[in-house]
């Protein structure tokens, strides 16, 4: 029996039928600049999620123009003319690659409108509602008649083409501070025309848009509109302003999709990691859902429970539940909700990498090794000749995920591992608020460990002497790394280390003072702010949390200002020496001065057990390797992805 009856209803929207109510949200992984259409990487990628289960693929950010619509070169792919062509091209690839597998292909047209640079539109100011210089010194264009019908017309030829090329259907991006978003919210647009004012005013161009595309498409294609609910921003679009709009564009559309924040505000909301709910968007869709009466309504935002996802069809929230980032973390969730199979689910930690690390071209999963790397990993391992014996020193993430991989490909396994339990540094996550998504990452990997057949040594310190007594083939030493402890005055005496935190449970009184405000630092003094402590947070530098990725870091902030009554940053800060509790610095001014606290915490770093590695090195063995923070300090990805790779070269 389908243990999730409503999340696996079949839905028919026109003549088009999804397997479920189960959508790809449009997330890209983006590897070149200024693609026409998909490459393989990105076909691969899209396929991947079909493939999974997933009802429809929505392929992300694709721009209708060059002229005006692109945002940035490297972000999602770039649609151009010529439109009327509705022959071969990687877009029709794209479609039956997705169609191949069951799901319902689509694309999302979009346009940046007023947020986008002249280099990246051949030099031209960008276009939006009002016509003025933005705070960068750039000018916009307000739009005039000729500009919006021209729009009109790329939309339409955009649709046109995509259902030619084989796709089902499309989303139109209204949200997020895009074009359509900066007609439709009062914060961006402040005609005084037929364009502006109230929301039926405001909604017109969108709906000119619409109205086009419904004309070049037919009645047999879907056409999906994404909007905002909540712009999260002062003066931004209300409620009832899209509920509003949804009873006027169900004319034309078929689908409304709730999302969330804005361009003009931080990425804490339209991509929720670990600060913000699952289902954050769920109440403004069901109130779309009262207000409408044909459309269906569509959600996205932290949805990855399949219970609550079951829930909200059942009980009339929404029509279809969109997931983005699960989707990235493992591709195949859908399938293995629906075969009863939820811990072989790998759960998405929220970290936000995935999106938040293309500014240093690093793509990729934290939790998924194969993810970004589908053209690279094709063909590339063999199968093993032999099934090898297999050390591994370490019970953290890479440590378990090299011996998961190990197992799978029918090698033997010991595992040494020094503390009682296994999780690494990741056990942390026990006595951090924000940290539910990690947490549930590390129980995965713990029971899959255990699953395996992994032969699991608990209290066990490894030593050159003991690894050779296992005559292993293979050894992967993954002991992590340590605190770093600088030469201050009373710090090794008077303050604990993150590690301690959970090793020798320690309980926090009402002030807690953390010294470094790294992104170890940053995020345990929000966790302590979070459950009512009173926190100082001590950084030498001018920048709190720089660690973090460009979309982890402004929600951080934002949760930090919240959280302001709780939580202090002394940046520009030394500090000076560590009494039983109080803390001496020097401000940036030069002033000493001393604070006190219950629970003073060294959050200074960590430096690799590289002495360790080397006295394990000395076992006589034929392979010897390291991973993970042993070699080179990381966050969880580069364990996970190096003890994954590891464990594929065994052969």
């Amino acid at each position: 029996m389908n243990k999730y009856p409503y999340l696996f209803q079949p839905l028919k929207i026109r003549n088009v039928t999804y397997r479920n109510r189960i959508f790809s949200a449009p997330c890209a992984m983006t590897y070149s600049a200024h693609k026409h259409s998909p490459d393989l990487m990105q076909m691969l990628y899209f396929e991947d999620k079909a493939r999974g289960g997933a009802a429809a693929v929505t392929i992300s950010e694709t721009s209708v123009n060059l002229k005006y619509a692109t945002r940035k070169p490297n972000l999602g792919n770039v649609a151009i003319l010529p439109w009327d062509q509705d022959g071969p091209s990687e877009w029709t690839k794209e479609a039956f690659l997705i169609k191949r597998h069951g799901a319902v292909p689509s694309v999302q047209l979009h346009h940046a409108g007023a947020t986008t640079q002249p280099k990246f539109i051949g030099g031209r100011d960008p276009i939006g509602p009002d016509d003025f210089v933005r705070k960068d010194g750039v000018h916009v264009t307000g739009m005039d008649e000729a500009l919006m019908q021209e729009c009109c017309e790329d939309f339409a030829k955009a649709a046109k083409f995509m259902k030619g090329c084989g796709f089902k259907m499309i989303m139109i991006h209204g949200g997020h501070g895009w074009l359509l978003a900066q007609f439709l919210s009062p914060l961006t647009n402040h005609r005084t025309d037929e364009y502006g004012g109230p929301i039926e005013n405001r909604a017109r161009f969108p709906l000119r848009i619409c109205k086009a595309i419904r004309e070049a498409v037919g009645e047999d294609f879907v056409i999906e509109f994404r909007i905002s609910g909540d712009e999260h921003t002062d003066g931004g679009i209300t409620v009832d302003d899209v509920c509003r709009f949804a009873q006027m564009a169900e004319e034309y559309v078929d689908i409304i999709h709730i999302s969330a924040g804005s361009y003009y505000s931080s990425n804490t909301y339209t991509f929720p990691g670990i600060f913000v709910e699952h289902g954050c968007n769920v109440a403004v869709a069901r109130q779309v859902k009262k207000a409408v009466k044909n459309a269906k309504v569509s959600v996205v935002g932290a949805l990855s429970d399949p219970v609550e996802m079951d829930r909200i069809i059942k009980d009339g929230d929404a029509d279809i539940v969109y997931m983005s980032r699960q989707l990235i973390a493992d591709p195949q969730t859908p399938n293995k909700w629906r075969r009863g199979k939820e811990d072989d689910v790998v759960p998405c930690t929220r970290c936000m990498n995935c999106l938040g690390r293309f500014d240093k071209h690093e793509l990729g999963c934290d939790v998924n090794p194969h993810v970004g790397h589908e053209v690279f990993n094709l063909n590339t391992f063999a199968a093993p000749t032999v099934s090898r014996k297999v050390v591994i020193v370490g019970g953290g993430p890479g440590g378990m995920t090299a011996a998961i991989t190990a197992r799978n490909r029918g090698h033997k396994v010991v595992l040494l591992e020094k503390e009682g339990v296994l999780g690494g540094t990741m056990n942390y996550v026990e006595h951090d608020c924000h940290k539910g998504d990690l947490m549930k990452f590390r129980d995965y990997l713990i029971r899959k460990t255990y699953e395996k057949g992994v032969d699991v040594r608990l209290n066990t310190e490894a030593t050159a002497e003991l690894i050779e007594s296992f005559a292993p083939d293979n050894v992967i030493c993954a002991v992590g790394a340590e605190a770093l402890i600088p030469p201050i005055p009373g710090l090794a005496e008077h303050a604990v280390t993150p590690r301690q935190l959970y090793t020798d449970d320690i309980k926090a009184g009402d002030r807690v003072i953390l010294i470094g405000g790294g992104l170890t630092g940053a995020e345990t003094g929000l966790s302590y702010a979070e459950l009512g402590h009173h926190v100082t947070v001590i950084e030498m530098t001018d920048k709190i949390a720089v660690q973090a990725n460009h979309m982890q870091r402004p929600a951080m902030m934002e949760t930090m200002e919240r959280l302001k009554d709780n939580i202090t940053c002394l940046t520009n800060t030394k500090c000076l020496s560590v009494s039983e509790g109080s803390v001496t610095v020097q401000g940036k001014d030069g002033e000493v001065y001393t604070i006190e606290g219950d629970l003073i915490i060294n959050a200074l770093g960590l430096k690799p057990r590289a002495e360790l590695v080397e006295e394990l090195r000395k076992a006589d063995v034929q392979i010897f390797e390291a991973i993970g923070d042993c070699t080179e300090l990381g966050q969880v990805r580069g364990a996970v992805q190096s003890g994954y790779f590891r464990a594929l070269d065994i052969l």
